[in-house]
C-alpha cells in the first residue's frame, strides 16, 4: 500500500472508523480492528489519534462542520427566515443519505455509549445545531416574520428533535414519504409565524 501523507492517512482512518463504528457500534469496535481495516498497525493509528474516543470526536466534528457549512451556504441567498427553515429541512434527507454511516455512528453512540468524552462531543454537536436554528429564529423575530413570544431555544430544539427522529426512522426503517416530511416542517414553521 502506498504511503499516505499525514492528512490523507488521518482522513482514511476517519473513513474506516466511521464505517466500522456504523456497522458494529462504537463500543464493539476496537482500535486494532480499525488499524487492520485501514491496512496499518495500531502504532500508526495512534500517531494520528490518541484513542478510539479521539477518532469518534474527529468523526462527529467533521460531520458537524460539513453539515453547518452546507446549511449556511444553502440559506445565504435566502432572506425570508421561514424559507430558510424550509430550505434546510428540504436538504436534510439527501444529507442524511449521503452521510448515513456518520449518522449511524452519532445516533448509535447517543443511544448506547456511557463514555463521557463521547457525550461531551455529542453535546457540542447539538449545541452548534441549536445555535444555528436559534439564530435563524432570532433573525425571523427581528424581521417580524416569527412570533415575538416564540422561545428561540425551544424552536431550535423542535427542529433538532424532529431531525433526530427523522434520521433514526429513515436510517433504520426506510425513507419517510416526502409529502409527510414537508407537512411536518410546514406545521412547525406555521406555528412560528406571526
Amino acid at each position: 500500500m502506498a504511503r499516505l501523507k499525514a492528512p490523507q492517512r488521518r482522513e482514511q482512518l476517519i473513513a474506516v472508523a466511521t464505517r466500522l463504528f456504523a456497522r458494529h457500534g462504537y463500543d464493539a469496535t476496537t482500535t486494532a480492528s480499525i488499524a487492520e481495516a485501514a491496512g496499518v498497525t495500531e502504532p500508526i493509528l495512534y500517531r494520528h489519534f490518541k484513542s478510539k474516543q479521539d477518532l469518534f470526536v474527529a468523526i462527529v466534528r467533521a460531520m458537524s462542520q460539513q453539515m453547518l457549512r452546507e446549511w449556511e451556504e444553502r440559506i445565504a441567498v435566502i432572506a425570508d427566515p421561514a424559507k430558510r427553515i424550509r430550505a434546510v429541512a428540504e436538504a436534510v434527507p439527501e444529507h442524511i443519505k449521503r452521510l448515513a454511516d456518520a449518522y449511524h455512528v452519532l445516533h448509535g453512540a447517543l443511544a448506547t455509549s456511557q463514555d463521557k468524552k463521547v457525550h461531551a462531543v455529542l453535546r457540542e454537536h447539538y449545541a452548534q445545531i441549536e445555535a444555528f436554528f436559534r439564530k435563524v429564529v432570532l433573525d425571523g423575530q427581528k424581521s417580524g416574520v416569527f412570533r415575538a413570544d416564540l422561545d428561540p431555544r425551544s424552536a431550535a430544539w423542535q427542529m433538532i428533535l424532529s431531525g433526530i427522529g427523522y434520521a433514526m426512522i429513515t436510517l433504520n426503517l426506510g425513507e419517510v414519504e416526502r409529502p409527510v416530511v414537508d407537512q411536518v416542517i410546514e406545521s412547525i414553521v406555521r406555528g412560528w409565524i406571526r
